[in-house]
């Protein structure tokens, strides 16, 4: 994101309401300077000020319209900039120290300067918060997500990423300084800049490139659905009367399924696994399911859910470094049935497999190196791939065919190649199955 040169989105972040007990006011006008200080280096906003700062623009307009200020002079009214986008947060446990895992937590070799191959303590600090992206113009929310962070008294070295390089802790913030607590706030708040950079659609990136060229937008967005198609995956094209489904991905409104393994120790109860080992870590600030060594797989029985109907399945893996054949892949029904969505690395470095039963999928990215998002999505009889948010394939389900398979999801994590202990391993995170 640091070297991002493209249109930008004009963003802006309310203060954040505190809803846990030992949160302030002014705690959550802290962490909302941060997120806005964060969301400009990023490179890909316009951010506008709506804190503090704000309050002193309106007093030196006011001040330029009293008179007292040479004409000419003071700035005019009716020149700023309106935001496209409203960023609404709560901070829901805000726990200095709170109680964690336990001792005995497993170190992991990762690569990443956030978290490191440190080890779990049985305490460490903790904040979460929940975020939602709101339109302005319409009121309507546009997407929401829940963020955490953990951190344990150990230093970081090299600070927490680019991303945030210097930024201070705001407000009330600063009394937790070089304290576990700001080391949690730090993980939660690049959690929560990479989360908003993914959630924003495509089609809100629409102003210069440059701090100057927002008199120039390259289209005007779209709301996040529209009245004229029935079905939210599908909105008006630019021109003409042409309808085309709509690139972005929505979950369905009832959870069949849901784990993001935040309540596992070692080895979660919630799943089966049936060939292979698997224990729970922490990484990023959040739970995972990691590859020990081998091919791991498992399986979750639904209960009565039949694969016929309309449905989405969603998954967060990560591949820290290459693992040859390591998987992430799914299977409906059967682990030996038909229906799988395939994604694994290949004999080398530079190859990657994604595809949907024997069809490929185009994919012009890399799968190592950091998190990616994976949805597979059925409406009536076409099945969508979804990437990062971004539609790479449509293809006609068979109702009658999956109508006849069992009410269970098969997970395949890694490859004969996986060991943890030399650093290639895969992990799994935030399942979802959802209906609508």
């Amino acid at each position: 994101m640091i070297t991002y040169r493209g249109p930008k989105a004009r963003i802006a972040v309310a203060s954040f309401r505190c809803k846990a007990a030992k949160c302030s006011g002014a705690i959550g006008d802290g962490l909302a300077d941060m997120l806005a200080t964060a969301l400009f280096r990023t490179g890909r906003f316009i951010v506008l000020e709506r804190g503090e700062g704000l309050k002193a623009i309106q007093e030196e307009l006011n001040l330029a319209q009293s008179g007292y200020v040479r004409q000419g002079a003071g700035p005019k009214t009716g020149l700023m900039e309106g935001a496209d986008i409203l960023v609404i947060g709560a901070i829901t446990a805000f726990e200095p120290n709170a109680s964690g895992v336990g001792g005995g937590g497993i170190v992991v070799p990762f690569n990443i300067p956030l978290i490191g191959g440190a080890k779990i303590s049985k305490k460490e600090a903790y904040i979460a918060a929940d975020i939602r992206l709101v339109d302005v113009r319409t009121g309507r929310v546009i997407n929401a997500t829940s963020v955490e962070g953990k951190a344990t008294s150990w230093k970081v070295g090299g600070g927490m990423g680019t991303i945030l390089g210097t930024v201070a802790l705001g407000g009330a913030l600063g009394a937790y300084k070089n304290t576990p607590m700001e080391k949690a706030i730090r993980v939660m708040l690049y959690n929560a800049v990479d989360a908003i950079a993914k959630m924003v659609p495509e089609n809100y990136y629409r102003w210069g490139s440059d701090t100057q060229g927002y008199n120039n937008p390259s289209a005007a967005p779209r709301p996040a659905a529209t009245s004229a198609p029935r079905d939210s995956s599908v909105a008006p094209a630019p021109t003409g009367g042409l309808v085309r489904p709509e690139a972005r991905f929505e979950p369905g409104k009832k959870v069949v399924w849901q784990e993001d393994f935040s309540r596992c120790t070692e080895v979660p109860s919630s799943i089966r696994i049936v060939k292979g080992t698997a224990e729970c870590v922490s990484f990023q600030g959040k739970k995972w399911l990691a590859t020990i060594k081998g091919e791991t797989v498992f399986y979750k029985n639904l209960q009565r859910f039949r694969w016929s109907g309309d449905w989405a399945i969603e998954y967060t893996f990560y591949c820290g470094t290459y693992v040859p054949h390591g998987q992430a892949s799914v299977r409906l029904g059967r682990f030996d049935a038909p229906f799988y969505l395939y994604l694994a690395k290949g004999a080398t470095a530079q190859d990657t497999s994604f595809k949907w039963m024997n069809k490929p999928i185009p994919l012009d990215q890399d799968i190592v190196g950091r998190p990616h998002r994976v949805a597979l999505q059925k409406k009536g009889d076409t099945i969508r791939i979804f990437f990062d948010g971004k539609k790479l394939l449509s293809d006609r389900a068979d109702p009658l065919a999956l109508d006849r398979l069992p009410s269970a999801l098969y997970f395949i994590l890694g490859s004969g190649y996986a060991d943890i202990e030399t650093g290639r391993y895969v992990l799994l995170t935030d399942i979802r199955v959802t209906s609508y």
